[in-house]
C-alpha cells in the first residue's frame, strides 16, 4: 500500500510539473495556426473528389496544391466542420481525418493514417505479382 501511495504521489507531482508546459504548447500552437504554420496537431489533407493536397514547407507554412504543381500553393485551405471532418475549399466535398483501418497489429494499426471522403467506398487492395 505504501508503494502505491508513492506511486500516486510521484504522478501528482509529474502532472503539476508538466501542466505548465503544455498549456505553453497549447498556445504555441494556436500562434502557429493563426500565422498560418502546420502545427502538427492533426493529419495532413487530402481531397479524394478533386486530389486538392495539404503539405508542409521546410518553413513550416502549411500549404495545398494539385499534382503536378507541388510547390506551389493555391492558397486554398481546407474549412474544419468538427474535430476530425473538413471541407474541401476547391469542391466541397467532405474530408475525414481517420485511420483505414481500426483493426490493432500488435498494439499498432494495420496501416497508416489515410484521410477519405465520406462518400468514397474504400478502395481494394489489388493483389501483388510475384
Amino acid at each position: 500500500m505504501a508503494g502505491y501511495t508513492r506511486l500516486l504521489g510521484d504522478i501528482d507531482h509529474l502532472i503539476v510539473t508538466i501542466r505548465p508546459f503544455a498549456r505553453q504548447l497549447a498556445a504555441l500552437q494556436r500562434r502557429m495556426k493563426a500565422a498560418g504554420l502546420f502545427a502538427n496537431e492533426r493529419e495532413l489533407l487530402d481531397c479524394p473528389q478533386c486530389g486538392l493536397r495539404e503539405d508542409v514547407l521546410i518553413s513550416g507554412l502549411l500549404i495545398t496544391y494539385r499534382e503536378p504543381g507541388f510547390p506551389q500553393d493555391t492558397g486554398l485551405r481546407f474549412e474544419e466542420l468538427t474535430a476530425d471532418t473538413f471541407r474541401c475549399p476547391s469542391c466541397g466535398q467532405k474530408v475525414n481525418e481517420r485511420f483505414a483501418s481500426d483493426e490493432p497489429i500488435s498494439g499498432f494499426l494495420a496501416k497508416p493514417a489515410t484521410k477519405r471522403c465520406k462518400s468514397a467506398a474504400p478502395a481494394k487492395e489489388g493483389k501483388r505479382k510475384a
